[in-house]
């Protein structure tokens, strides 16, 4: 099988018509092999499919093929340059077994058109049944059968070194864009337009390769054109130099849930649903579950900030994620108590009073107690000293049930 030619053009030399057309076929050939080799054939661009009532009906539907671009499985780019209607097969399509109201696959394929209006080639002066020296690259709809969308994956690819056009048995490629349904026989019309049948839908090019890189130090993935809230996606490199999967935000930010760092460490923002074995090497460091509680208690004095539980955050609290329980108890044993409070040199003789014991939104504990002295044998009582209090504090964290 030959390798493919390119033109060369020398001083003096006379060009012929396929010397120029060779031009064009050596780009045109390069860019569907480009096309077939290092992508996927599919929908690039537009072509949505919509419906809407047909003037004169109030069951048929005119259907609507929105303008975009397809490669189709040859590598040969097909524009559909503005929007274009169906509603009757008066229009030039076929509708087979049309009693039949199952879906059927729309499809575009290629179909080249002498241009209308250009110039002319003639062969010889006094000619006038010249060829046109332009063709356009047009396109067909046709309105399959129900069934002829599953056999679409299967079309065979033209040989490495083919231009585009035609695939390897010959055949002109096939894109689908959607299902359509006809009902009342061949004269009747479109009833719905599906967007999916028997499990196969619209196809959309892709890229074949085996590394996919970024240049500006973030490479992020989504399943669709851009972020749409609530929708997973993925995240390399950035700022922690990781991999991050998650959902986006409403603001297009992607909020991780589980995070692969640059140390080689893994993070976990969430529920952990494991179906089958899980074996685990080192050591596990695992925030809560849905439905568990982890707990913190000790001593405390006035104005301390309580501590939460590891490996609870105070993002987790302050976004509803955790949810705290707190307890603080006052320790009032009247022996032992403060001199400053009037208590004898035995520790007693001094009655405590407590005026405030709470925890405020930042866990910053809050204990004023006021001693009341002179309750010894002199009874010379004293006016209250008010002094700052002990506690003893419990603290449950704990994530909600799913």
């Amino acid at each position: 099988m030959p390798a493919p030619l390119r033109p060369e053009f020398h001083e003096g030399q006379n060009l012929a018509a396929d010397d120029l057309s060779a031009v064009v076929r050596y780009e045109r050939d390069a860019a569907a092999r480009h096309h077939r080799h290092l992508h996927t054939w599919g929908i690039t661009s537009g072509l949505e499919v919509t419906s809407r009532a047909r003037a004169g009906s109030d069951v048929y539907k005119t259907v609507v093929v929105g303008g975009g671009t397809l490669v189709d499985p040859s590598g040969r780019e097909i524009v559909v340059p503005d929007p274009v209607e169906l509603s009757t097969s008066g229009q030039g399509f076929e509708i087979a077994d049309p009693d039949d109201v199952s879906p059927r696959p729309l499809l575009l394929i290629w179909s080249d058109e002498a241009a209308v209006g250009g110039a002319t080639m003639f062969s010889g002066g006094c000619s006038s049944d010249g060829a046109a020296a332009r063709t356009s690259e047009s396109f067909v709809l046709v309105v399959g059968s129900p069934g002829d969308e599953l056999d679409l994956g299967d079309q065979r690819l033209p040989a490495p070194d083919a231009g585009p056009d035609q695939l390897g048995g010959g055949d002109r490629g096939r894109a689908l864009l959607s299902f359509v349904t006809w009902g009342g026989g061949r004269d009747g019309g479109f009833t719905a337009v599906l967007p999916r049948a028997n499990g196969v839908g619209r196809r959309y090019a892709g890229v074949l390769a085996d590394r996919v890189s970024a240049r500006g130090g973030t490479l992020e993935l989504a399943a669709e054109q851009g972020p749409v809230a609530g929708k997973v996606g993925v995240r390399i490199g950035g700022a922690d130099s990781g991999l991050n999967i998650g959902r986006f935000t409403a603001a297009g930010a992607l909020a991780p849930a589980l995070r692969v760092l640059g140390d080689g460490s893994t993070q976990i923002d969430g529920d952990v649903r494991v179906s089958g074995g899980l074996a685990v090497t080192g050591a596990v460091d695992s925030p809560l579950v849905s439905g568990s509680v982890l707990v913190q208690s000790g001593t405390a004095t006035h104005g301390v900030i309580l501590p939460l539980p590891p490996p609870v955050t105070a993002d987790q609290v302050a976004s509803g994620e955790i949810t705290l329980h707190l307890q603080v108890t006052p320790r009032l044993q009247t022996y032992g108590a403060p001199t400053e409070a009037g208590a004898t040199a035995s520790g007693f003789d001094a009655l405590p009073v407590v005026l405030r014991c709470e925890v405020d939104s930042l866990r910053r504990l809050s204990c004023l107690i006021a001693w009341y002295g002179g309750f010894g044998p002199s009874r010379t009582l004293r006016g209250p000293a008010v002094l700052p209090g002990t506690v003893d504090y419990v603290i449950l964290a704990a994530r909600p049930a799913a």
